[in-house]
């Protein structure tokens, strides 16, 4: 006897299936929610991973920041000065640098705020520990590689460290190579350079004067009394060289002290549109923009140097006493009572007239280029017009009495225009 399937009753296929159905759903949600959990923890890594490079990069900008802050402080605070008592001050009482870029750590409190750092032993900072924004910084100053643990400067020359702080424990230090910059940037080759074809040099013909190319303060350094360029401007040159025993430059007198510096000068001496350039730039820095009729007591002397520049002819007459970077474009005519502590700079008509005479003396250098062209005036469309851009310069003696000139590199560096240090090279740890 057949019994009859009850409605309730189910096949076991059917039950099979809906089995199968359950367990792949099941799997399909654990397949997504662990790639879910995978994206998220993704996700967290790289909020974690981009948060700890914009902090790096936050201590980074600190460190970069006080850097640049150590560079300007050190330039407010000593300008044209010798680095030497920075250096000094910086080293501390043991008068030794402790300072090892490698070991420089931030100390925290319990915020996880700066209060300062370690790894410069008892180095003075240029920049102590200074908060900015969310971040903290410091800079210190040493020798620079060359010269690494001297107290003393040898290469104008020295190095600022930066160390900056934020946030997440991130630290970050940067060092600068600092180097002075100077308006004109070159000394002088000479006691006298004068560039350009035919020259004319004429130093007078008292016994009494004295032409010296020897440095002033440092032994070692001679340069030639008279520079010229080409071997027919040396001969012209020395033509004006009247009792040769007053002209004096290391073991050379007379003729000897006039040379052609051609193989030696820099390029850009050479360069009238360089010059040019770099008289528009003393014209544009100087703190004496003067024309033929300013005073001389508007210039600077040797104890309140100034940057000074003449548009057109100009006299400094008298007993004056001078200091600083005179820069004229015309004619420059000089008593033989006056004196000049500084660089004489005569570009434009490039002549250089000494007359009368008296006791006057002029230390630092005097430099000679004729660029305004055959209308003898700046800024005019024949500007550089000449033989490779030059016309004709010179200096002339006409007075007797004792003076005289010397060249001297402290004069001419004490008395120009000092630019913020330039950062020759750049490093981060």
């Amino acid at each position: 006897m057949r019994h009859p399937i009850s409605s309730t009753d189910t096949p076991t296929g059917s039950r099979t299936e809906r089995g199968s159905a359950l367990l792949l759903a099941v799997f399909t949600l654990c397949l997504v929610g662990s790639a879910g959990l995978s994206l998220l923890f993704l996700s967290h890594n790289s909020t974690i991973m981009a948060r700890g490079d914009l902090s790096a990069k936050h201590a980074f900008y600190m460190a970069e920041g006080g850097q640049e802050n150590g560079r300007m402080t050190l330039f407010d605070s000593n300008g044209a000065g010798a680095f030497d008592d920075d250096l000094a001050s910086a080293a501390g009482a043991n008068g030794a640098f402790d300072l090892d870029p490698s070991m420089l750590r931030a100390v925290r409190d319990t915020d996880g705020d700066v209060i300062g750092f370690t790894g410069f032993g008892d180095d003075a900072p240029l920049r102590t520990t200074t908060s900015l924004g969310d971040g903290w910084f410091a800079a210190f100053l040493t020798n620079d590689a060359a010269e690494a643990g001297s107290l003393v400067d040898g290469n104008d020359r020295v190095m600022v460290t930066g160390v900056g702080a934020g946030r997440n424990g991130s630290l970050e230090v940067v060092q600068a190579l600092l180097v002075r910059q100077y308006i004109p940037p070159l000394l002088p080759p000479a006691l006298f350079t004068i560039v350009g074809p035919s020259p004319t040099f004429d130093g007078g013909s008292s016994n009494d004067k004295l032409y010296r190319g020897d440095d002033c303060s440092d032994p070692d350094i001679e340069v030639p009394v008279v520079g010229v360029i080409g071997g027919a401007a040396e001969t012209a040159a020395e033509a004006g060289v009247v009792k040769p025993e007053t002209y004096v430059s290391g073991g050379s007198t007379g003729l000897d002290t006039v040379d052609d510096i051609a193989p030696t000068i820099d390029p850009s001496w050479l360069d009238c549109s360089h010059l040019r350039d770099l008289t528009s730039q003393v014209r544009d820095l100087a703190q004496v923009s003067g024309s033929t009729s300013t005073p001389n007591s508007a210039l600077g002397t040797p104890s309140s140097p100034k940057t000074a520049y003449i548009e057109g002819d100009y006299v400094i007459d008298g007993s004056f006493e001078g200091g600083g970077l005179l820069w004229v474009t015309g004619e420059l005519r000089m008593d033989g009572r006056a004196s000049w502590y500084g660089a004489i700079y005569v570009v434009g008509q490039g002549l250089f007239l000494r007359q009368g005479g008296g006791n006057g003396f002029t230390e630092g250098a005097v430099f000679l280029a004729n660029i305004a062209g055959p209308d003898g005036t700046m800024w005019t469309a024949d500007d550089c017009s000449g033989e490779d851009g030059f016309g004709p310069g010179g200096y002339l003696n006409t007075g007797g009495g004792t003076h005289g000139s010397r060249y001297c590199i402290d004069a001419i560096r004490d008395t120009s225009p000092q630019l913020p240090y330039r950062v020759a090279s750049f490093l981060q740890y």
